[in-house]
């Protein structure tokens, strides 16, 4: 049997005079101004390993790999992939070193020749890692930059014993970076800088250096005065301080939680001092040339405690560019075992940050039987921010299948509904950074899937993070899934919310500790929660009731759908996508949300299947809202729905246009108008369906 989205039975004469605010999800500002020519729509492919190291890598290398490569760069290619709707090339750059990569930055040089001449954007390519028998050879120094374990052994790139992992913030190698981004604006003349390979590495292989222990000293001689570091670690004085060593640990990522402070402090010096060092080179890429955007590879969130695997909080690392890439393996689909998994996380995690997202939507990464390049397309019209994805290589312009043309041609056909948006979002579900990054379990588990709970149920959501609890306002609801470790003034932020008139969702320990895991006597928001803790710190009972103005639900658990076998033994490597079954308590969370929002949703459907997904998205000069509504089950069409939808305030809908790659015309939509929402039906869905209310 089906299984369809409930009706969300809500009191509607009393509420609709509320209903309309604009509930945008709220971006970490950027401190600069982008290129006027970003936020058009890209639609790009990728050929940025060069010749040299195809050649050295071996593997699966064709005999024709010289003659392939020079096709690569040809003005054929150029416009074969211009005919399909490419509008970027992210080509090769740097990779082994300046001067072994001579060669080939000559071709690249010449090929951006070629895309200026046809209309076409052209990215380099810029590689994270140190190559022994290149770069080690040109640039002797750079033995100084390898990251070295801590028995001085050189962290590898992989099982590519040439390839070594740099001390990204050595003073040495920002400067040797800052001179390959010099070569490739001002030589190349690149529109995009691609950082690839840019992602720490997890424990054991993380590097102890005497330059990466004197930036772990200063970083907390910066944080903290003497007196609160005492408190902080039982002693003040840092020169005998060094990064934590795994000598004996036998699976460093199965530590759940972190209690030492020490390896929590750590923890959060390497996110910080990453982002110090992207924040650098995009600093000096805009000083360059500010024209050109800046982007970098440290993919998205999908289940692993990603700060401590790989020091990236997105929220203090990617406000520093415009782009990431996410190269998770989430290509969308309904898997074998009946999970709907996607991307949705990282899409959202870009839009609540104003990024866009890079991601393999192209016939790589499909599925060629179901012809799922086109579920992957749908993915990133709906979610992103304005941009199509890699869509292949340049040689696979020459074969691209007609259906995947189809898709390509919709989007830049219809641009202007996906140009200048942003998503609409009624709930707002926090990742804290030091419940997440403090614990690998619990935090993870019950964000993971409340996330699965809000993607499935159509609810329109954003993520955000701890420097957007300032702005919560803006939303109706907030929810804390297990977010155990809050800051006192997080705490002050949610509970001013609450008071103020916003709604609160939380489960499991929420607020039991502070941000340094140190636990309170109390929840810090019991007061909001109406709950207190129990001896044995068993969980309370769920609870909904009212704070002030506001609403607050609480929920002991999101409860898997199936118990997880040595959950303890998890570790940070998380909850990837074979565990995002819906909770087991699915419609009583959906209940909790609705409460605690206290009002209709932005966006309700009647009935439709939980494997159908949408997104919401307002044109920033409000002249359009835009629902967009994909099927994930291949194959199997999904009959048409009712759905209402809020109209803006101060806004009148004139017209409802349905658009579809699927569908040969447009077509106009039959609406009626109940009190400050209109209804209508979307018709059948093959895969992505989109409907445009006109507003004025």
């Amino acid at each position: 049997m089906t299984r369809l989205v409930p009706l969300l039975l809500l009191t509607a004469a009393a509420l609709a005079a509320q209903i309309g605010g604009a509930t945008w999800a709220t971006p970490v500002p950027k401190n600069f101004p982008e290129p006027a020519w970003w936020d058009q729509g890209v639609v790009f492919v990728g050929n940025w390993e060069p010749l040299v190291f195809r050649l050295r890598h071996g593997g699966e290398t064709p005999v024709d790999v010289v003659a392939q490569y020079r096709r690569e760069h040809t003005e054929e290619t150029v416009l074969k992939l211009k005919e399909a709707g490419v509008n970027m090339i992210l080509t090769h750059f740097y990779k082994t070193g300046l001067d072994s990569d001579r060669e080939d930055i000559e071709e690249a040089r010449k090929l951006g020749v070629l895309c200026r001449k046809h209309g076409l954007r052209l990215g380099a390519y810029i590689g994270g890692t140190i190559f022994a028998e290149t770069l080690l050879r040109d640039v002797p120094e750079a033995k100084e930059w390898i990251r070295y374990d801590e028995h001085g052994d050189p962290v590898r790139y992989s099982d590519q014993t040439y390839r070594y992992r740099p001390d990204f913030n050595h003073p040495g190698y920002v400067e040797h970076m800052k001179k390959v981004i010099r070569v490739a604006i001002e030589e190349v003349k690149t529109d995009l800088i691609h950082l690839d390979n840019h992602a720490l590495i997890a424990p054991p292989w993380t590097g102890n250096t005497p330059e990466i222990n004197r930036r772990f000293r200063e970083f907390l001689a910066r944080k903290y005065a003497p007196g609160l570091l005492k408190d902080r670690l039982g002693f003040s004085g840092l020169r005998a301080v060094t990064v934590p060593t795994w000598h004996g640990i036998a699976r460093p990522a199965a530590l759940a939680p972190v209690t030492d402070p020490l390896i929590q402090e750590w923890i959060d010096f390497r996110c910080q001092d990453f982002a110090e060092y992207y924040g650098k080179l995009a600093a000096w890429i805009r000083q360059l040339n500010p024209e050109v955007v800046v982007e970098l590879n440290p993919h998205g969130i999908y289940g692993s405690n990603r700060a401590f695997l790989n020091g990236i909080d997105h929220a203090r690392l990617l406000p520093h560019g415009s782009v990431f890439w996410s190269e998770e393996p989430n290509e969308a689909q309904v898997s074998p075992a009946g999970i709907l998994v996607s991307k949705i996380r990282s899409y959202k995690l870009a839009r609540s940050l104003d990024q866009t997202l890079f991601a393999y939507t192209g016939p790589q990464r499909a599925e060629p039987k179901l012809r799922s390049w086109r579920l992957l397309m749908a993915e990133a019209m709906a979610f992103n921010r304005n941009c199509l994805g890699d869509v292949g290589s340049p040689l696979s312009a020459y074969d691209l299948p007609e259906d995947a043309r189809r898709y390509i041609r919709f989007y830049r056909d219809h641009n202007r509904h996906y140009s200048a948006t942003q998503a609409v979002a009624d709930v707002a579900l926090v990742r804290s950074f030091p419940s997440m990054a403090y614990n690998s379990l619990g935090p993870h588990l019950e964000t993971t899937l409340m996330e699965q709970l809000l993607i499935q149920y159509k609810i329109p959501f954003a993520i955000i993070f701890d420097p957007q609890l300032g702005d919560l306002a803006r939303y109706r609801a907030v929810i804390l899934a297990n977010q155990e470790s809050l800051s006192e003034r997080a705490i002050g932020q949610i509970r001013e919310y609450v008071r103020g008139g916003g709604g609160l969702v939380a489960t499991g320990h929420t607020s039991l500790y502070n941000d340094w895991r140190r636990r309170r006597a109390d929840y810090g928001l019991a007061d909001v929660l109406g709950i207190r803790l129990a001896p044995h710190r068993s969980l309370p009972a769920e609870r909904r009731g009212a704070f002030g103005q506001g609403r607050a639900a609480y929920v002991p658990a999101v409860v898997p759908a199936q118990p997880i076998p040595d959950l303890e033994s998890q570790g940070a490597g998380g909850f990837g996508n074979r565990f995002w079954r819906l909770p087991k308590n699915a419609v009583e969370l959906v209940a909790a949300i609705c409460y605690a929002a206290g009002e209709p949703l932005s966006v309700e459907f009647s009935a439709a299947p939980l494997t159908t997904v949408m997104e919401l998205t307002d044109k920033k000069d409000a002249s359009e809202r835009v629902l967009h509504w994909i099927n994930y089950r291949l194959g199997a069409p999904v009959e048409p729905a009712a759905v209402t939808v809020a109209v803006p305030r101060d806004r009148k809908v004139t017209a409802i246009e349905l658009l579809s790659p699927d569908r040969k015309t447009a077509e106009p939509l039959p609406f009626t108008l109940e009190g400050g929402r209109v209804r209508f039906t979307l018709p059948r869905l093959e895969v992505y369906n989109v409907a445009i209310l006109k507003l004025s």
